[in-house]
């Protein structure tokens, strides 16, 4: 006698079916939105390897910027994905409307600043040292209090020690400005994201291996958004968090994410 199969794989396969007509029915949905012309959406992010950054011909790539495409694709709009520094491209979604920012950091003091419509990348923030310099060490953050640290302007990073006490801190516009002045002993210390400081040191010509971790950042790291303006209108909210979603549920996203891996 043939057995009819357990609860639990009867509860799998119907799981299975009704995730697969969840997404053909947004895709469906989403084969006949339209918003109208590209031009009124604007699409920025900043120079943030491997997730967001601009090729030697000029054209903006990473793993972020080909999530963000894939959902631009579903919603039929032809979009040119602008590079602005990052306190420029904050304050530009903060204000604009219909204007996407990615990738960004959600955090208690962002979460009314934007509408958060999709997740296309996760990140890992940590305190990095020389690793020449074993005086520096913390078994806790408030460890690091006393020393001098490099951050990013208006990152997630600088409001984050400024939260918990920090006042050593020096600020600058890029990335590439904070590894060169902890390589020169211009600070103790710079918080970044692991893949970007790996990335951009290799492309400056510094071997990653004379930096090392000091203390994990658990608070900012995690998953990052794109995010529109508060006033861009309900309907284009709406239907970009659909195209996110599919992004996701299709598989897609960890199609992009396991193609950027591959390529470390």
């Amino acid at each position: 006698m043939k057995g009819t199969g357990s609860p639990g794989a009867t509860a799998q396969v119907g799981s299975r079916r009704g995730i697969g007509l969840l997404i053909a029915g947004m895709l469906l949905v989403l084969a006949h939105v339209s918003l109208g012309s590209a031009a009124d959406i604007q699409v920025i992010t900043e120079e943030f390897p491997p997730y967001d950054f601009t090729d030697e011909e000029g054209e903006v790539q990473g793993l972020a910027t080909e999530v963000v495409r894939e959902a631009l694709a579903l919603l039929k709009l032809d979009v040119e994905i602008e590079v602005y520094p990052w306190a420029r491209a904050f304050k530009v979604a903060s204000e604009r409307p219909n204007t996407m920012l990615f990738s960004v950091v959600r955090t208690q003091e962002r979460e009314g600043l934007f509408h958060w419509v999709g997740v296309v990348c996760e990140v890992r923030s940590f305190l990095f040292r020389l690793k020449s310099r074993g005086d520096i060490s913390a078994g806790k953050l408030s460890d690091l209090r006393q020393h001098t640290i490099g951050v990013v302007r208006g990152w997630a990073g600088q409001s984050y020690l400024e939260k918990n006490g920090f006042e050593h801190l020096q600020e600058v516009a890029v990335s590439d400005l904070n590894i060169k002045k902890l390589l020169n002993g211009r600070v103790d210390l710079i918080e970044d994201y692991e893949a970007n400081l790996i990335y951009r040191m290799k492309r400056l010509g510094y071997d990653p291996n004379l930096v090392e971790k000091v203390y994990f950042n658990a608070d900012i790291s995690g998953p990052l958004y794109a995010v529109f303006s508060r006033d861009t209108p309900d309907d284009v909210i709406a239907q970009f968090k659909d195209a996110f979603s599919t992004v996701h549920l299709t598989g897609s996203y960890d199609t992009i994410q396991r193609k950027w891996r591959s390529l470390d």
